[in-house]
């Protein structure tokens, strides 16, 4: 698994935005697949990356993000993308493909219980509402 497969879609997106704003300012070669770089953060603070495209786990960065939660950060993701441009493509295609997966799956869900909740009588559909109701509210408040 590489890089950008590591990193969260958040961070993919936000790091191709660095890209296209010119914010890795400088990239070195360190050798196979592996690069050094100096990246813009969003104040003017530049950050030291280091990436080794084959192996993920060693890639570092000193920004508060990456040291605090060992993790690959944006800044990591647009050296990636700096060095391999073509993978942005790649991404974007594979998101929009699967939204739209996601979005065929969403209407033929909708649909069947469309039909389900048409062969129920109405005091069925108001008591499958009221609890749907409850398990939302349920849920909500688990995410505060």
């Amino acid at each position: 698994m590489g890089i950008v497969e590591k990193a969260p879609k958040k961070i993919v997106w936000r790091a191709i935005e660095y890209y296209k704003q010119n914010k890795v300012l400088e990239v070195y070669e360190n050798g196979k697949d592996c690069y050094s770089a100096i990246v813009a953060g969003s104040g003017k603070t530049k950050y030291d990356v280091f990436i080794d495209v084959k192996h993920p786990k060693k890639c570092t960065c000193t920004c508060p993000f990456a040291k605090e939660n060992d993790v690959i950060c944006k800044h990591m993701v647009a050296t990636f993308f700096s060095v391999k441009p073509d993978y942005i493509a790649d991404f974007e295609e594979d998101e929009w493909r699967y939204s739209e997966d996601k979005n065929y799956r969403w209407q033929k869900d909708k649909e069947r219980l469309k039909a389900f909740a048409r062969k129920m009588s109405k005091e069925e559909l108001v008591d499958e509402l009221a609890e749907c109701w409850l398990e939302l509210e349920a849920h909500r408040r688990r995410d505060i």
